[in-house]
């Protein structure tokens, strides 16, 4: 399977074009007699980086064949986007081991162009980002983005690793499996982790002892979480610590409990499609949430929430439950218990409600939250808004 690189949609000068310029400029034999240098390469730094910044990694990297002015420029770049491209029919996904090495193959390339020749540059980079697939080349890619961490001042970094199967394709020996490689890429490569703001993780379980704490003590800048389908064993225990963390989403994970221990900078949680059937979140200390997103299809086993002892000591001003078109799970309560959690709310929105379902039960949000400003329901193909 054939991946390209890419970065961002935007008005694309081709590497043929800028050729072709140097070449028919009508300056050029004089520029050439003179320093080697062409009309375009004599533009400014700022004007040459806006052209190379339009162009994809892969394009920007070959830039530096152009002429002698425009070698240093690809090291220059504020902004780096390093990324396996667009993931055709991403929920069908299931590649070979192959395909896995040719796309890594192409970022590591990249990677070493980009990151590489930048050894004397003096250039931060505002934003790092890079997308690639656990297996073949990923610690080869890994050591140059660590050794950049160390040397370069980089601003922000995010993270996305992929797996060969997407999460309906995968087996209990594939999230082991791909769970293993991962650890083995932390542990080559810890200080690739240690810059990041952003972390994206998905399909792999990882045995209890460290696990996920060993995570969040490597990426001490960490800003944003994302976890989908990964856990440390069936029903396993997620505590979550950190000092920097601001947004938390876990998806379709297979934890019994997650606690949020201490997040005193997290501000947004999305928490969907959880398999305990007690309580699957603590919210100890988080005294800066204001946006809850909840998501589950729940079943006769699962426990209906009482969002007043649900919520803790958190004060919400955004709240949104999606209930994927089955059972309530939440259980209407009396004002002065929600008073606590719902006295800052300010928008709710309740999605994917049964039409089976009665909206009477939807007026203890109403009675319960004195600054509401909105309330938007949506059963399956109907929304209300009051």
């Amino acid at each position: 399977m054939s991946r390209s690189l890419r970065r961002r949609p935007a008005a694309r000068p081709s590497i043929k074009a800028l050729s072709s310029y140097n070449r028919w400029s009508p300056l050029a034999n004089l520029a050439e007699e003179e320093d080697q240098s062409d009309r375009l390469s004599s533009l400014p730094d700022g004007v040459l980086l806006d052209i190379v910044d339009r162009l994809d990694i892969a394009d920007a990297a070959r830039t530096r064949t152009l002429a002698r002015r425009w070698k240093q420029i690809p090291t220059m770049l504020s902004r780096i986007f390093i990324t396996v491209g667009s993931l055709d029919n991403e929920h069908k996904r299931e590649l070979t081991c192959d395909d896995v090495a040719r796309a890594n193959a192409t970022v590591l390339g990249a990677t070493r162009s980009v990151l590489e020749s930048r050894t004397t540059s003096l250039c931060t980079i505002n934003l790092l980002c890079l997308q690639f697939f656990l297996g073949d080349g990923t610690v080869s890619i890994g050591q140059i983005v660590a050794n950049t961490m160390v040397t370069e001042k980089v601003g922000s970094a995010e993270l996305t690793l992929f797996t060969m199967k997407d999460t309906d394709r995968c087996t209990n020996d594939d999230v082991l499996t791909y769970g293993k490689q991962f650890k083995s890429f932390l542990d080559a490569c810890p200080n690739a982790f240690s810059g990041l703001a952003r972390l994206k993780l998905e399909n792999f379980r990882l045995g209890e002892s460290p696990g996920f704490p060993e995570i969040f003590s490597i990426c001490k800048r960490l800003e944003f979480l994302r976890l989908f389908n990964c856990d440390m064993g069936m029903l396993s225990l997620l505590e979550v610590s950190h000092p920097l963390l601001r947004e938390l989403e876990i998806v379709r994970c297979y934890f019994e409990r997650v606690d949020l221990k201490w997040l005193p900078k997290l501000t947004v949680l999305t928490f969907s499609l959880w398999v305990s059937e007690h309580d699957p979140l603590s919210l100890d200390y988080v005294p800066l949430l204001q946006t809850l997103s909840i998501t589950h299809m729940a079943r006769l086993r699962h426990k209906v929430l009482k969002l007043s002892e649900f919520l803790g000591k958190a004060t919400i001003s955004h709240l949104n439950l999606n209930f994927l078109c089955e059972k309530i799970w939440v259980k209407p309560e009396e004002p002065n218990q929600l008073w606590q959690v719902f006295h800052k709310l300010r928008h709710v929105t309740l999605t994917h409600i049964s039409e089976e379902c009665d909206l009477n039960w939807t007026m203890f949000i109403l009675q319960g939250a004195p600054s509401l400003q909105e309330l938007c329901i949506k059963v399956c193909g109907t929304i209300y808004v009051k």
